[in-house]
Formats: C-alpha cells, structure tokens, sequence
C-alpha cells in the first residue's frame, strides 16, 4: 500500500474540495476505508481531468499532480482507479464497498488480481482456485500462470493517462507586468482566475492602506 499523505489542499471549487475531504477521511488499510479510497481517487480523477484548478495556496493542479499530493504516483492512481471499476460498487461515499464476490481479500490482494477478467475470477473464486486466504505470493503465482508475466506489466501502464505536467500553467503574480499575449492564451477559466487573483490583491493593499491611516 502507498505511504498515504494526509494533505490540507484547499481549493476554490467546492466540488473537488469535497473529494479531497472524502480521501483525507480514508486512513487505513481494511476493505471499509479501502473501498472509498478507491472511490475517492477515481473521482478525483475523473473531476479532474483534462483540466487544471488553482488551489488556494495559489497553485494549479491537474488530477496527478493532486493526487501526489496524498502519496499516490500515476502507476498507483491507475491501479486504484482500476480496482474502483472492477471490485467496488456503490456511487457515493457513503455506500460504497468492494463486492460480495471480492469480501475478504485484502486491499493488496485485490491489486494482485486486476491482470484476469472478471469472468476469470468469477470462475477461480467459484473453484477455489483463489481464495482470500491465500497469501500475496500464492495469488502473484496464480495470476502469472494464468496471464503471463508480460500482460501483467502492461495492464497497469496500459490505463494510465498521459497528461503533460508541463501544460500546468504558473500561478499568476499580480507584481509581475506581463505581455498582451500571456492573457491572448489563457482560456475563459483561466481568465477568471487571474481576475480573482487581482481582486484577492487589492483587497489586501486596500486593508493595508487603511491600518496605515
């Protein structure tokens, strides 16, 4: 399991600050917590991509850059997000548990088990050719007979999105002068955030101004 971070990221859009709350609340290693981690990191995701939001430590974030901020790295987003679509149901925090059919295996099981299809495990389960008591290692060397060593390195990378961190613009600084082509760039959003940023700034030199008189 990752070293999970608890992280005081605040932001703006109350939608995301309320998924980030939700991962925050998922500390723990057993199938209860696991499950909203689960869910938490998917949405998050989901929330998240293909766009960016400016945090309120005046910072932008896409989904993987805020989702390192908890301890997890694009290869673990992806294997929670896989385990979410494949062993988790419900649709909201407050309901949602890994599967009848997956109840009792240990959340480090589970990742073991994302290589083989549904159907697969259904029919393994059903034979006992897998159990929750088995150990990590006994599932590893099911999975590899039954996979293959090679699809198993590929099914995790095979679900990560390549979303370029460089396209994470810098913050906007309110006490640099900045060409008409900076602002020809931005997008409507974007637009809307420096504004805020300006307004955020004044507000704080007018209170200055005003303790000074």
């Amino acid at each position: 399991m990752e070293n999970f971070i608890c992280s005081d990221l605040q932001f703006e859009d109350k939608g995301l600050n309320e998924l980030c709350n939700c991962l925050v609340s998922c500390y723990g290693n057993n199938q209860y917590t696991f499950a909203k981690t689960c869910f938490s990191i998917y949405n998050i995701w989901s929330y998240c991509k293909g766009n960016y939001f400016k945090a309120k430590n005046n910072e932008y974030y896409n989904s993987y850059k805020l989702l390192a901020k908890f301890g997890f790295d694009r290869k673990s987003v992806s294997r929670y997000k896989s385990c979410y679509e494949k062993f988790i149901q419900g649709t909201t925090i407050e309901n949602v548990a890994v599967k009848t059919y997956f109840y009792g295996f240990s959340p480090s099981k589970l990742f073991e088990l994302l290589p083989l299809s549904y159907e697969t495990l259904e029919n393994a389960i059903d034979k006992h050719f897998i159990t929750p008591e088995m150990t990590v290692k006994q599932i590893r060397e099911y999975v590899k007979q039954m996979a293959g060593e090679d699809t198993i390195d590929k099914v995790v990378e095979q679900t990560v999105e390549e979303i370029n961190e460089d396209e994470i613009p810098d913050a906007y600084d309110p006490n640099k002068k900045y060409e008409f082509s900076y602002f020809e760039s931005k997008s409507k959003s974007q637009l809307l955030n420096i504004v805020m940023t300006l307004q955020t700034a004044y507000q704080k030199l007018k209170n200055k101004g005003e303790k000074q008189k």
